[in-house]
């Protein structure tokens, strides 16, 4: 999460460091929200026209969005002038050494981080120019962010009611305590586990169930994963349960 000394100046934290640690603050963001496109499949049927085609499996999974951009202009820190060329190469370093989704954050989506990478086709002295002007740092992010309460572990010791309150289906991890044959009930699904021992651990992101470092779906007895629509969900379970552990991972767009 950005650090507090943050909060009056406008930064982005992307894998773990913030900008201002890399000795730039961010002037304006474009895109400030985002705007994924949905991915939209269409077929055309003789007499009915053009038909919108749905390839959801499940009625509660959210529909699909492109890839989106986003571009932070950024200057540098008067005090860092001395230091231009280590700077950039740093920069350089931040961005591009491992390009895949890592976490970003910044000061305009409070609450929230999103997965995105950096992708821009940029040279060490391209940054080096930047950082004497206005340095513009391109970020393509996948469509969904994910709140910070989403993180929260919530554990349940008898039935309970969740609220998802970001409009969008979460797909939670869960690790469920307890040993035998075991049903764990989300609003009107059931999700049944044969031969539990001690625990398992089911994320629904991956979609697999795991002990540790075991995989454990042939213990998985049910086709769908737990997910948490909008609104209310009600869970409980039947069987030998002592407790259940779920970070819900609320999502939005």
């Amino acid at each position: 999460m950005l650090n507090e000394f943050y909060d009056d100046i406008n930064s982005f934290t992307y894998d773990g460091k913030n900008s201002l640690d890399m000795g730039i603050v961010i002037e304006k963001k474009e895109n400030i929200y985002g705007s994924p496109a949905p991915k939209i499949e269409t077929v055309t049927i003789p007499g009915r026209g053009t038909m919108i085609l749905n390839s959801k499996t499940d009625p509660l999974d959210n529909e699909d969005f492109e890839d989106f951009g986003v571009k932070y202009t950024c200057f540098l820190m008067p005090e860092e002038y001395q230091n231009v060329e280590i700077i950039a190469r740093n920069i350089y370093a931040w961005l591009f050494y491992d390009v895949a989704y890592k976490r970003l954050e910044d000061s305009y989506e409070r609450g929230y981080y999103r997965l995105a990478y950096c992708g821009q086709s940029v040279s060490v002295e391209e940054i080096t120019r930047g950082l004497l002007g206005k340095l513009e740092i391109e970020l393509t992010c996948k469509p969904y962010k994910f709140a910070y309460n989403g993180e929260r572990t919530i554990t349940l010791t008898k039935a309970g009611t969740l609220y998802n309150t970001e409009g969008f289906t979460a797909k939670p991890y869960m690790k469920i305590y307890g040993s035998g044959n075991v049903t764990i009930y989300i609003n009107a699904r059931a999700h049944s586990f044969a031969g539990i021992q001690s625990y398992i651990e089911v994320d629904s992101e991956l979609m697999n169930a795991y002990k540790g470092d075991e995989l454990q779906n042939n213990k998985m007895t049910s086709t769908l994963f737990p997910k948490l629509a909008a609104g209310q969900n009600n869970i409980s379970w039947s069987g030998n349960v002592t407790k259940i552990e779920i970070i819900p991972r609320w999502c939005c767009l």
